[in-house]
């Protein structure tokens, strides 16, 4: 557990409640200084605390220790960056439709990217049985569905957001003079 990271989480779940540190702390049922030097990252919490504050903020006890989360998050910002990039060209009037669809397609990508690794490293199949009795059959992993349904989803979106892109004008003298 990264304490910084954990009291960095707390602090903005907290201020997102535009609660103070000893408002939150009396919520919680903690000292103010201790809850201070949690956010601070200079202690770490037992778990019964770290529950407690996760309830308080109304948070998962997963989302307060998962690095994973921030990881994540810095990949769609930097896949949304490529993406406005690649579609710079969209008409002024077309941005706010463009930039949700912008966003969509960056999360969907990296969680393609990550099923994607995670059906390298494990197959697209599995041994399944339904019972302790039955012969264990091979079985398309649920993951691979998954990533076919996300598949076909960001494909959707990137043909939206293609779409919004100004047609090339065709010079129609030039057809007809290489006809």
């Amino acid at each position: 557990m990264d304490k910084q990271k954990v009291g960095f989480r707390m602090r903005e779940k907290r201020k997102e409640l535009k609660l103070t540190q000893v408002e939150f702390s009396k919520r919680a049922n903690i000292s103010t200084n201790y809850y201070a030097s949690l956010e601070q990252g200079r202690n770490s919490p037992s778990l019964e605390v770290l529950h407690r504050i996760a309830e308080t903020l109304d948070v998962s006890l997963i989302y307060l220790l998962n690095d994973r989360i921030d990881d994540m998050e810095s990949r769609v910002e930097k896949e949304t960056i490529r993406l406005r990039e690649l579609f710079k060209n969209i008409p002024k009037n077309q941005l706010d439709v463009a930039e949700g669809l912008i966003t969509q397609a960056a999360r969907l990508r990296i969680l393609l990217d990550d099923n994607w690794k995670d059906i390298l490293e494990y197959g697209e199949y599995e041994k399944f049985k339904q019972s302790e009795n039955q012969v264990p059959y091979d079985r398309k992993r649920p993951i691979v569905e998954t990533y076919d349904n996300r598949d076909k989803t960001y494909q959707s979106v990137i043909k939206q957001l293609t779409d919004l892109l100004p047609q090339p004008k065709v010079d129609t003298k030039s057809k007809l003079l290489r006809r």
